[in-house]
């Protein structure tokens, strides 16, 4: 037979056709698996979800953000189920930790079974005893079927409870503490039938009787997550740990612990192991969450936001009053704390856990708490004041009506890029009157056309040394006898620049007073925006002043025609170096009240939940100064959140006082109730206007207000 050339390209395509299908049957066998996969399943890049424990009982609640950083409650902050049937030993379901069934099917959680008010009737040496935890599975995470475990019965609630070999104590009865407990899967874990796989439960125990501090322990759940095996050591260091966090990291290919040591060097610690069982190394006591100083802290639980490489480490410091619930961030190694901050927009934040959405969960979750909240919303009542979205509110009363004016920023516009100023008007604060648009950039202004912000206006009269903020500090109060008539100069920002309008009517029409800007960046140098302008009649030399500033809080004469600064006259009363010190932002008020001057301005960012108002007191108006010494900021806070009645970024306000009395009344402004704090960091755009009393204790300090509906 003649020789027959081989063809390289004929042999080449059986053996495609045979690799093919090796690697069909491969990839068909991995999918008819369970994927091997260290540690919990993790997805969803769409939004995050914060289930914890409520620091205003025994119940678990949910928030929801886009961000993993700013965060709304869903119901309100109330208990996402019943915890009197979901915790069937004491009622309670505390330490909530949240996670994934293995197979992406459902979603499990465990609490700690405990309710402070059961003490007595359960018998329990101290409130801060218990007898066991609760585990719960769900398929929406809005159902939950739970199963409980009270370790004081001993072996026999134990799946391998017949296994008498090595238990973990001789007697569980006196087991007086089952604390935190967290799941990770174990995907090396073997049954005693042979099959692979299982969540490992882990928590503190102490059993006081027969160990003399609290020690980590471990369990292993099975996958319909209602059988447990009895408990064994995890950790034993020598002294109490508590809290402990596991994740699987894939940069050094180990898992990484977290955990509260209670003895040796106090703290949140980190320690790395290869193995889920250990052996668990001591902490690197250089390498801790140290910013907190001797603030006691708990309740770690580390997450990470899609797209970000390192890691963020929630948890709760609680030596303070109120509490503080923190994310900090760590890097990729989960290590290196650094810019702790607290959670916003949250009632009642305490240890829980974080967990990855995808946007059918995010939407399925806001739904059910769309459906449900009027059953847990207050309604408002008194505020706000005026319909629509508005801010930076600017009050005023006019000696020559006998009424209130209101002068707000128009918002509900993406990045604030409004144009134009409304004016309302009032004869008691309550009942409000529509007065329009008083200046349109777009139409007004030959300078600016967008970006109409914060505005503030002052009473003068004509002659004299009427049209003050008053004798006692409200703007527009008794003008001597004998004046004229009356200008009103409004001063307002416009494209980052401070111009002013002058009206010979409250409700105007106004006219620009210069055809250009009073105050660029440009021409005075500043250090940061100029905007948020403040005006403030000295009584006691007659001397008129404008603030302005945004993180730095500068001072300016105005001259006697109030649309020109005193030559040399700026000073900066807070720089950008020593804003912190302060807590300054930005939105400065400035009031006079019994010989003292009043400096009061928003803290944080007005897209920020925890927006709100600080304050000082000082004896001159152009500089910090009490008693020959350099003035403080007070440290209570006068205005801020109250997530109870879902009221978030208290701010940017103005005060008013009553002609003739010592009632006095704070304008500002809130995210509007109920929508704006679902929306993140845009609620900044989308705010309303309110009125509170404002207090004064008899050292001249100023009470808390209490904000209302």
């Amino acid at each position: 037979m003649p020789s027959t050339p081989l063809n390289f390209s004929n042999l080449l395509y059986p053996m495609k056709q045979l690799l093919s299908i090796l690697l069909l049957g491969l990839v068909t066998t991995a999918c008819s698996q369970e994927p091997q996969q260290h540690g919990n399943l993790q997805m969803g890049d769409y939004g995050y979800l914060y289930c914890h424990m409520s620091d205003h009982s025994q119940w678990t609640a949910y928030a929801l953000s886009r961000d993993g950083l700013h965060y709304h409650d869903l119901l309100c902050g109330d208990s996402i189920f019943s915890a009197f049937e979901m915790a069937k030993i004491e009622g309670g379901t505390r330490d909530a930790y949240l996670c994934r069934k293995i197979d992406g099917s459902g979603y499990l959680m465990v609490t700690t079974d405990m309710n402070n008010s059961m003490t007595q009737r359960m018998g329990k040496g101290g409130e801060w005893e218990n007898f066991g935890i609760d585990l719960l599975t769900s398929d929406d995470l809005i159902h939950w079927q739970s199963t409980s475990f009270d370790f004081r019965k001993g072996l026999a609630i134990f799946c391998d409870g017949d296994d008498t070999s090595h238990p973990a104590y001789k007697d569980f009865s006196t087991i007086c503490r089952v604390w935190a407990p967290q799941i990770i899967w174990d995907g090396d874990y073997r049954w005693a039938d042979g099959t692979k796989g299982g969540y490992m439960i882990y928590y503190s125990l102490l059993n006081r009787p027969e160990e003399g501090y609290d020690r980590m322990y471990y369990s292993h759940a099975d996958r319909t997550f209602t059988k447990l095996t009895q408990p064994r050591v995890l950790i034993d260091w020598g002294y109490a740990t508590i809290d402990a966090d596991i994740n699987w990291l894939d940069t050094d290919q180990q898992y990484h612990l977290m955990i509260k040591k209670e003895g040796g060097k106090p703290g949140l610690f980190t320690s790395a192991s290869p193995s889920l069982l250990g052996p668990w190394p001591e902490p690197d006591d250089t390498d801790y969450v140290n910013f907190e100083g001797n603030k006691m802290c708990e309740g770690v639980s580390a997450f990470q936001i899609a797209g970000e490489e390192g890691w963020r480490i929630g948890y709760i410091e609680y030596s303070s009053n109120p509490k503080n619930y923190r994310i900090c961030k760590a890097d990729q190694n989960m290590r290196n704390f650094s810019e702790p901050q607290n959670i916003e927009g949250v009632n009642g934040p305490q240890h829980g856990s974080f967990l990855r959405l995808t946007k059918e969960e995010y939407d399925r979750l806001q739904e059910w708490s769309d459906g449900e909240e009027a059953r847990h919303l207050a309604p408002d009542v008194s505020n706000p004041v005026i319909s629509g979205l508005f801010a930076d509110p600017e009050i005023l009363y006019s000696e020559k009506t006998k009424r209130y004016y209101l002068y707000p920023t128009t918002d509900g516009v993406e990045g604030w890029r409004n144009h134009d100023f409304r004016v309302y008007s009032s004869p008691d604060l309550h009942r409000w009157h529509d007065e329009g648009v008083i200046i349109d950039l777009k139409t007004d202004i030959s300078w600016a056309d967008e970006r109409a912000w914060a505005p503030c206006i002052i009473e003068k009269g004509v002659k004299g040394l009427s049209g003050s903020k008053g004798l006692n500090g409200s703007k527009g109060s008794k003008g001597l006898s004998g004046s004229k008539g009356y200008k009103y100069y409004y001063y307002f920002v416009a494209n980052g620049a401070i111009g002013v309008a002058v009206a010979d009517n409250p409700a105007g029409p106004f006219r620009d007073a210069l055809g250009k800007p009073l105050l660029t960046r440009e021409e005075t140098k500043a250090p940061g925006q100029v905007i948020d302008p403040d005006v403030f009649m000295d009584p006691k030399t007659g001397k008129y002043y404008l603030y302005w500033g945004n993180s730095f809080l500068a001072c300016s004469e105005l001259a006697d025609d109030m649309v020109s600064i005193v030559p040399g006259s700026t000073k900066y009363l807070i720089t950008r170096d020593n804003k912190d010190a302060f807590h300054y932002n930005e939105g400065t008020y400035v009031f006079y009240r019994k010989g003292l001057y009043y400096f009061m301005w928003s803290e944080n960012d007005t897209r920020s939940a925890l927006y709100q108002v600080r304050y000082l007191i000082s004896e001159s108006p152009t500089e910090f100064v009490r008693n020959g010494q350099p003035a403080q900021v007070e440290r209570q806070v006068v205005l801020k959140q109250n997530p109870r009645l879902q009221v978030f970024g208290t701010g940017h306000h103005s005060v008013i006082q009553e002609p003739g009395t010592d009632r006095w009344h704070i304008v500002y402004h809130r995210f509007a109730r109920p929508d704006a704090i679902k929306m993140g960091w845009a609620a900044g755009y989308n705010r309303e206007v309110c009125i509170d009393d404002m207090e004064f204790n008899d050292d001249g300090t100023i009470k808390p207000v209490v904000v209302t509906l």
